[in-house]
C-alpha cells in the first residue's frame, strides 16, 4: 500500500496592516529624535557650578560672574557651590561623582587639572577621563616681583644676582606645589638662577615680607601686585607669559625679553562629567563663548587680570593633555610631593 506524503503547504505571505507598519515607523522616528528633543529640552531644572575654592577667594568672583551670565543663557538658574579643600580636589572629586546629565558644571584651573595630577597620589579623581571639557575660560599669568630696594632693574639683573649670592635670592610662596612656587622652579630650571623657596601659609604675609624686605621676591598671579606696582612699593620685572597683562600693560613679558620658554599661568576652564552627551556639551560651549564674548564680561575678566579665551571642548582637551605633561616634568624636577 503506497504511503502518501505529508503535501508541501504552501501559504501566502502574510500582509500586515497598514495601521501596524505606520505605527513602526512612528516609533522608529520617535526614537532617532530622542537625543535631539533632549538637548532641545535641556537644562530643564536648576544646575549647580562646582567652585573647588573658598568664598572671597580670587575665583569665587569670576565664578560667580560665570554663573550668573550661564544663567540668563540658558534659561536656569546656576547656583556657586565652594568646594575647598586639598588644592583643590575635594570639589573635583564631587564633580567627578555627580550624575551626567550637563546639571552640574566645575571652574576648575591649571592646579587642579594638571599641577595635582602629578603632585598628588591620590587626588581622587583623573582630569582628563572624569569630565568633558567645555571650555577654556582665560588665563592670568604669574608675574616676577621684587622688593623695591633690590639692586636689580630687569629679569637679566634678578637672575644675575641669583646666579652671584652664594645663598641666592628668597622667593615666597603660598605653599608646595602653589602657582607660586611652579613659577619659581621654572625660573631656576629654564635660567640657572639659584633661588631659596620660602612657603608661606597667608598670601598676605609673604607680600608684608616681600614690603619690609624680610623676603627678595615672589611670583604671584599678576592682579595680586597691581596696586604696589603700580605706586612704587615693589618692582615688577616680567609676567611670564607670551604677552604683557592688560592689568600691568608697563611691565614686559618674559617672551618679548628673550625667554619664550619661561611661562607659567593659572587658566580657568569649565567642565562637566564624563559621559555627558555630546550635544548638551555643545551647547554648554556655546552658552559659554557667547558670555565671553559679551564686552561687559569680558571686561570685568580683563579687569581681574584673565585673557579671555574662550574657543571648543577639543581644544580644551588638548591644553589639558599638554599642561598635565608640562607639569608632572616640573614637579618630577623641583621633587615636590603634597601627600
Amino acid at each position: 500500500m503506497n504511503r502518501v506524503k505529508n503535501p508541501v503547504v504552501h501559504h501566502a505571505p502574510r500582509k500586515v496592516p497598514q495601521a501596524a507598519l505606520l505605527v513602526a515607523a512612528a516609533t522608529l522616528t520617535a526614537s532617532a529624535l530622542v537625543p535631539t528633543q533632549a538637548a532641545a529640552e535641556w537644562p530643564d531644572r536648576p544646575m549647580r557650578l562646582i567652585l573647588p575654592a573658598a568664598p572671597g577667594g580670587s575665583s569665587d568672583p569670576t565664578a560667580r560672574l560665570l554663573a550668573e551670565e550661564l544663567s540668563k543663557r540658558l534659561g536656569q538658574p546656576v547656583a556657586v557651590f565652594n568646594r575647598p579643600g586639598a588644592g583643590g580636589n575635594v570639589g573635583m572629586a564631587e564633580a567627578a561623582r555627580a550624575e551626567a546629565d550637563g546639571n552640574t558644571i566645575v571652574l576648575s584651573w591649571t592646579g587642579p587639572l594638571a599641577t595635582n595630577m602629578a603632585l598628588y597620589k591620590s587626588p581622587g579623581f583623573d582630569s582628563q577621563k572624569d569630565f568633558a571639557p567645555i571650555a577654556k575660560v582665560g588665563c592670568v599669568p604669574n608675574i616676577i616681583a621684587v622688593n623695591k630696594d633690590l639692586p636689580v632693574k630687569d629679569l637679566k639683573d634678578y637672575i644675575e644676582l641669583a646666579k652671584s649670592r652664594p645663598k641666592g635670592l628668597t622667593y615666597g610662596s603660598t605653599g608646595t606645589g602653589s602657582s607660586w612656587h611652579i613659577a619659581g622652579a621654572m625660573i631656576q630650571e629654564e635660567s640657572g638662577a639659584k633661588l631659596v623657596h620660602v612657603p608661606y601659609t597667608s598670601p598676605g604675609v609673604a607680600v608684608t615680607d616681600l614690603m619690609s624686605g624680610q623676603l627678595d621676591s615672589m611670583m604671584p598671579l599678576v592682579v595680586m601686585m597691581v596696586p604696589y606696582v603700580n605706586d612704587g612699593r615693589a618692582k615688577g620685572l616680567a609676567v611670564m607669559s607670551k604677552t604683557r597683562s592688560p592689568v600691568l600693560p608697563q611691565v614686559p613679558s618674559t617672551a618679548e625679553l628673550g625667554m619664550p620658554e619661561m611661562l607659567s599661568d593659572t587658566c580657568f576652564a569649565l567642565l562637566t562629567n564624563a559621559g555627558v552627551k555630546p550635544e548638551i556639551v555643545a551647547k554648554l560651549n556655546q552658552a559659554t563663548n557667547q558670555v565671553l564674548q559679551d564686552p561687559k564680561v569680558k571686561e570685568r575678566l580683563e579687569a581681574s587680570g584673565i585673557t579671555v579665551e574662550g574657543g571648543t571642548p577639543e581644544a580644551l582637551r588638548d591644553y589639558i593633555a599638554n599642561e598635565v605633561k608640562r607639569q608632572a616634568e616640573i614637579v618630577k624636577a623641583i621633587n615636590a610631593k603634597a601627600d
